[in-house]
């Protein structure tokens, strides 16, 4: 089975190919159907997924808090 890591790696070795912008996204989807980590060309991207993912993590924590 894969690691975390390894996975993580996958996916940004997949995001470094810049099939569409070599940005990405982590949010929730618009539908409110879970969450979307995806290739984006929106003004809050990320370079990397693992950044997507810290960003995302960050509005949470913030929310959480009540400054969101």
């Amino acid at each position: 089975m894969a690691s975390d890591k390894e996975l993580l790696d996958f996916l940004e070795e997949l995001n470094a190919k810049k099939h569409y912008t070599g940005r990405c996204i982590l949010r929730m989807s618009e539908t409110n159907r879970g969450w979307r980590l995806h290739e984006t060309d929106l003004d809050d991207a990320s370079d990397t997924v693992r950044g997507a993912i810290l960003k995302f993590k960050a509005q949470l924590e913030k929310a959480k808090a009540g400054k969101g």
